[in-house]
């Protein structure tokens, strides 16, 4: 266990303190806990020291000067020369040092005088201070201690980027940038290889942040170290890793045992499981929660305990309402990056084709429209003849069709054909009575636009990359049928619908294959146990050993995995 791990409790209260959140309580319970323990005294100064330098934007509103005489003495005084941004300790007026009064000035009222010198955050910090400089002053008279966290190896140099220390190779904490390879020792026996120009910034033994660069644990001594990267967090496990992020790909991780990914982006905006005993269908990831029309009932869940029955009726649909949106590009159905719009499906589309019309049967899954219907997003079951909206064109007939608006580009819609050709199911294969899993995505910053299938892609298109998408707005979205067919059966979908989902990012392919393997488990996408009132605020991703995982530069989710023999 490290000293993250063993005295959690201590960082708890400690972080509080230094967001002015502690209360009394907390502060006697901080008291107790470092009476006697030299340890966790220890402890407790290193981590509010770092706090102090590391958590301000340009630099730390108070310092912390250690002077070696006699007997260490350790000083909390204002630094007026580093003024941050972030005010996450007190600030010198705010200790109820008075400011120097003018003839133009009143002076304050007595009413003003107590309020200033008894509000309870100052209260807090008097303690704060005070505590902290018995605990120093223990810890200083019980024997001196070094706290630096790693040794530079191999006549290795590294640079101070803003903050830090380096006495005799031994590196504190702080912000460092290696002006050649170079090796570090860890105080906790582990060794960080580091390549040329990589920057990182050490917290502790067990939290290292990677800017840039490479850097390979080795030597891994049963410790879990938290290295944190470009939207995402990768837990060691005890095992030595690699993390590059030099190469084409944004982010690749190589792992010698299993360790675990904590991707920074994976909730959906919207998730309707309809798993919720409400008359309303409950929105358990966002605030779209949907009223139900009499045209959908409730039946037993392809995953967990609901899903609608829709019965092609002008009333079979689920009204999620517009997001709050007021106008195009506003609103939670309105997307920057990407989109992914998510579904199991039991179809009993029929497709039938009128000849009078450029397309048969529509069964709408998914649709959010505008009131011009320019501007609209769909997924539905299709029969199309072949339109200029149509890209790739020259696709008809049978199809699962993704429909949205680029800028530049206009209205689209993505098809991919139930023609059983290159691994497509045909529409009867799905019309088995089983569900399917259906996926339709679009990534701004590759252009691709897709299909997938039961976790694997059946059609694609490629827009130049960074094409965006105009999305949200005022219109309703619906399941099950279009918002703007409000008393027409036209759209309306027949079968079952259960586990839809609506992000503001593509999920990679390796997700998307995840989540219908987990379908298939019968648990939900993210692996979370279904009828939940809510989905979790972390989703922690296992990661195979003596693989290569690549990192979704977007997300942090995992967008590819390979064995490391490659």
């Amino acid at each position: 266990m490290n000293r993250t791990d063993q005295f959690e409790q201590i960082r708890m209260i400690a972080d509080a303190i230094c967001s002015q959140e502690a209360t009394p309580e907390q502060v006697a319970t901080l008291e107790q806990l470092l009476a006697g323990d030299q340890q966790a005294q220890q402890f407790y100064y290193q981590y509010i020291e770092m706090h102090v330098h590391m958590l301000a934007d340009v630099g730390p509103s108070m310092e912390v000067v250690r002077r070696r005489l006699q007997v260490d003495e350790v000083v909390i005084r204002p630094n007026f020369g580093h003024q941050g941004r972030n005010q996450h300790c007190a600030q010198p007026s705010e200790l109820g040092q008075s400011q120097p009064a003018t003839e133009t000035i009143e002076s304050p009222s007595l009413s003003q005088l107590a309020a200033r010198h008894f509000n309870k955050w100052l209260l807090l910090l008097g303690v704060f201070i005070g505590l902290l400089a018995t605990m120093v002053t223990l810890i200083l008279l019980q024997g001196n201690s070094d706290d630096h966290l790693a040794e530079i190896l191999d006549n290795g140099t590294l640079r101070i980027e803003g903050f830090g220390k380096i006495e005799a190779n031994r590196l504190y904490p702080g912000l460092y940038h290696a002006q050649q390879a170079t090796t570090l020792a860890l105080q906790t026996g582990e060794r960080l290889a580091l390549a040329k120009d990589t920057q990182l910034k050490l917290y502790n033994t067990a939290e290292i942040e990677l800017i840039q660069g490479q850097l390979a644990l080795q030597h891994a001594t049963g410790n879990n170290i938290i290295f944190a990267g470009p939207q995402f967090q990768l837990h060691s496990g005890g095992g030595d890793v690699t993390i590059d992020l030099t190469g084409a790909d944004p982010a690749v991780v190589t792992t010698a045992q299993e360790a675990h990914l904590v991707p920074k982006r994976w909730r959906p905006n919207h998730y309707w499981p309809f798993d919720s005993r409400s008359d309303r269908v409950v929105d358990y990831a966002g605030e779209a929660s949907g009223i139900v029309g009499s045209g959908a009932s409730k039946v037993s869940g392809i995953i967990g305990n609901g899903a609608f029955l829709f019965d092609n009726s002008a009333e079979a649909r689920i009204n999620v309402g517009s997001g709050g949106g007021t106008a195009p590009a506003t609103g939670s159905f309105s997307v920057t990056d990407g989109v992914t719009i998510e579904a199991l499906v039991v179809p009993h589309y029929d497709s039938q084709l009128k000849a009078e019309l450029l397309h048969g049967e529509i069964d709408q899954i998914f649709r959010k429209d505008q009131h011009d219907q320019e501007h609209r997003m769909l997924l539905s079951f299709q029969n199309s003849k072949d339109t200029a909206q149509i890209k790739p064109e020259g696709i008809t007939g049978e199809a699962i069709g993704f429909g949205m608006y680029l800028v530049g580009q206009g209205y689209h819609t993505l098809r991919m054909p139930l023609d059983g050709k290159d691994g497509r199911p045909t529409l009867a294969d799905l019309k088995d009575g089983q569900a399917h899993h259906i996926v339709a995505t679009y990534d701004v910053r590759t252009g691709l636009k897709a299909i997938y299938i039961n976790g694997e892609i059946g059609a694609w298109y490629r827009y130049p990359a960074g094409s965006k998408m105009l999305s949200g707005g005022s219109g309703m979205a619906n399941i099950g049928n279009s918002p703007n067919t409000p008393n027409s059966d036209r759209e309306s979908y027949s079968g079952v619908i259960d586990e839809v989902a609506f992000y503001d990012f593509a999920l990679p392919a390796h997700m998307v294959r995840q989540h219908y393997q987990s379908t298939q488990q019968q648990a939900n996408y993210f692996n979370v146990t279904p009828n939940q009132s809510s989905l979790p605020q972390a989703l922690i991703i296992p990661l195979p050993a003596h693989h290569r995982i690549t990192i979704d530069p977007v997300t942090g989710l995992v967008s590819d995995v390979k064995p490391a023999s490659e």
